[in-house]
């Protein structure tokens, strides 16, 4: 890991890589964010898996890219009952995600040769789009949404509004697009939730836009809400001051 480097988000100092791992360790869920199109962010995520692995821990990986009505396809391919080229069919991948394959493929494919469990975090796009127009309490009925969603409070609101800027029909339909982030980012927490539940000896590396987990807004503290479990948020930095207390572990280039 010497093309990375580390930051400890609340002292501000360096960490090498050794370090970084001993953190990790700590906590039953690592948040890995990415730019998804960066190569070194997707090497970093394989690493942190690799690292958790090798130390003799259950590890699983939970991925923002897949679907959760598609988790049947993700357990065959781990069971190696389907190729790669089935489940991506399967997945319905270049219709709902539609990035590069080759940013994601060595980590599936150490996961198959491993035995390592992939979960599909993400909600599906029909539910998606059909939110703009529910109540909370509606949703909060849905099976992909906990029944105690939290309504966004206004430093939720102020992050959503910084990180979509100028978005194209964000003065025309503000409250519907905040409701579909919401339900994103609840829809992932809650299914994260459900298998540490159900599954105490493992632990989880989520794979998943920094947008998500910047600041602990969206997913991390939903998921501390549901399970008391905080975990450890790893986000790119853009500028060490201003990213300061926005996670756990910042990461470079350097």
């Amino acid at each position: 890991m010497n093309f990375i480097c580390f930051f400890d988000l609340y002292t501000g100092e360096k960490l090498s890589w050794e370090q970084v791992v001993q953190k990790i360790s700590k906590s039953r869920v690592i948040y890995v964010g990415e730019i998804h199109n960066k190569r070194y962010i997707h090497d970093l995520q394989l690493n942190v898996i690799k690292a958790l692995n090798e130390k003799g821990y259950k590890v699983a990986i939970g991925f923002e890219m897949f679907q959760q009505p598609y988790q049947k396809y993700l357990d065959r391919f781990i069971n190696k009952e389907i190729s790669e080229v089935e489940m991506l069919y399967l997945t319905k991948w270049y219709k709902n995600w539609n990035m590069d394959v080759g940013l994601y493929r060595d980590i599936w494919n150490y996961a198959r040769k491993k035995g390592i469990k992939l979960l599909a975090l993400n909600i599906p796009t029909d539910f998606r789009k059909k939110v703009r127009n529910m109540s909370y309490e509606k949703m909060r009925k849905s099976k992909y949404l906990p029944n105690d969603l939290v309504e966004p409070d206004s430093a939720y609101i102020n992050y959503f509004k910084s990180a979509i800027g100028g978005h194209k029909g964000m003065d025309k339909d503000f409250e519907g697009m905040l409701k579909v982030m919401l339900a994103w980012d609840e829809g992932m927490a809650y299914s994260i939730s459900r298998f540490l539940k159900k599954n105490p000896e493992y632990k989880v590396v989520v794979i998943v836009g920094y947008g998500h987990i910047y600041g602990r807004y969206g997913i991390p503290s939903r998921v501390e809400r549901m399970t008391g479990e905080k975990g450890t948020v790893m986000i790119p930095l853009e500028n060490i001051s201003k990213d300061l207390g926005k996670g756990d572990i910042g990461f470079c280039v350097p």
